[in-house]
């Protein structure tokens, strides 16, 4: 039978590798938005259509990693109090901030 001291330290890391996996596959699409965001800034004039339109899917990026950090805290607070109920509960608190940075992001795409 598994110590329950070792269980419980394994759970958050085994839930932040789960994180980084998931992240991982979800951030790909992202990251090759980021990369085509970069090359086209080094390639295209500014002002151009093509520079234009390229810039536009950057509210994806910001998503991606409001969402990473988000859960990133949750799992963070959980390991750092070992209450995962409290650590959602305080979640809900920086969920409602994100939402609004989101909004505004989504404003400015």
């Amino acid at each position: 039978m598994p110590d329950p001291m070792m269980l419980e330290l394994a759970l958050p890391a085994f839930a932040a590798l789960a994180l980084l996996a998931c992240a991982t596959v979800v951030g790909a699409p992202a990251m090759r938005k980021l990369i085509t965001v970069y090359e086209a800034k080094h390639e295209l004039k500014h002002g151009s259509a093509g520079w234009l339109r390229s810039i536009r899917g950057w509210s994806m990026v910001a998503f991606w990693l409001m969402t990473t950090c988000f859960i990133a805290t949750i799992i963070g607070d959980w390991a750092a109090n070992g209450d995962l109920g409290a650590a959602i509960d305080r979640g809900w608190l920086r969920l409602r901030i994100l939402l609004e940075i989101a909004m505004a992001i989504m404003e400015s795409d």
